[in-house]
């Protein structure tokens, strides 16, 4: 079974559950909280994966590690990844698990790339156009790209809109590889 198929299903019944029980917005936390932990702790994804360590140091592991800071209903869920060997797919799971939160809430992320960092003003301005435009909540996430030299791009739905200035000059310098003249004798 791939990955994604198996990440999928294994989000899809803990948000069914945390829907089911009330908990849909702590468990969202909850995983924005392992994802963000699984992204910035390399030991611990090697932990996760290694087949030698056995599942009662895992689970004391995740326990130490998630027990005071998330609910019970996530600390049950990942123990039970642990228990199934699926605990190496804990972070590619809290990401659908936000995916899914997401559509529900229509919700969609854009993904803003400067190449300086924005004001508070600027960001609040692009989400209301962008709201307004898709008629849905927009949660934005910043990202700094020198290379864009100025302007933005903003990536919704894998739509981009792009008006930064790395863009203008190759729209300008592809006009310019164009041949206006022609001599007609």
């Amino acid at each position: 079974m791939s990955s994604s198929i198996l990440s999928s299903r294994y989000a899809r019944s803990l948000f069914d559950l945390a829907k089911e029980m009330n908990l849909l917005e702590k468990v969202n936390n909850d995983m924005s909280f392992v994802k963000k932990v699984c992204n910035e702790n390399a030991i611990l994804n090697a932990i996760m994966k290694n087949p030698n360590i056995n599942i009662g140091s895992k689970k004391g592991i995740i326990k130490d590690i998630f027990e005071s800071k998330i609910e019970k209903i996530s600390l049950d869920f990942i123990i039970l990844l642990v228990q199934k060997r699926r605990v190496v797919f804990l972070k590619e799971i809290a990401q659908e698990f936000q995916v899914i939160y997401n559509d529900y809430k229509g919700i969609k992320v854009a993904t803003l790339i400067v190449a300086n960092p924005t004001t508070n003003e600027i960001k609040n301005k692009i989400i209301a156009i962008f709201e307004k435009e898709l008629n849905c909540k927009i949660e934005l996430i910043e990202k700094i790209d020198n290379s864009i030299i100025g302007g933005f791009k903003i990536i919704v739905d894998n739509k981009v809109y792009d008006a930064s200035v790395l863009n203008q000059l190759s729209i300008l310098k592809k006009s310019f590889a164009k041949n206006l003249y022609e001599k007609g004798f």
